[in-house]
């Protein structure tokens, strides 16, 4: 089965990714979870999870969290100094961007099979400084458990 979009936008979709979800706890003070469950049940996720460069690279992660929190009938903040922070929330939404690349799996299959953002952000200390692939091992590892 062929990846939803090319190679050459994984970087800006990790990134952005990972800004969105650093937004959507910085900038609007949503706890992780509930900010995730918003985004999977947006358009947002559907259109990231089928490689729309529109939600990939077209817009930036904090207008990404913007769509997100207004999608859900939230109140969106002008206030974006462009600032984010380098934490769980960022790694979480930076390795789920590229496991759903890699995977070719939704965010909406993964958190059905218990790869939810909380077990992701749990996993920030023991592999946030490993490489990439140790994360897939272990979402992999996840998914197959909560498959059987």
């Amino acid at each position: 089965m062929a990846r939803a979009y090319k190679k050459t936008y994984l970087n800006g979709a990790m990134r952005n990714l990972a800004v969105m979800l650093d937004c959507g706890v910085r900038k609007y003070g949503y706890p992780i979870e509930d900010f995730y469950m918003m985004f999977l049940s947006s358009e947002v996720s559907r259109q990231f999870s089928k490689g729309n460069p529109r939600y990939l690279v077209g817009m930036s992660g904090a207008e990404l969290a913007d769509s997100v929190v207004e999608a859900s009938g939230g109140i969106v903040k002008s206030d974006n100094d462009g600032t984010y922070s380098v934490g769980p929330e960022y790694w979480a939404g930076w390795v789920m961007a590229y496991y759903q690349w890699f995977s070719r799996r939704s965010f909406a299959y993964m958190h059905s099979m218990g790869l939810g953002i909380s077990e992701v952000v749990s996993m920030y200390y023991p592999l946030h400084e490993a490489d990439i692939s140790k994360f897939a091992a272990a979402a992999d590892s996840i998914i197959e458990r909560n498959r059987k």
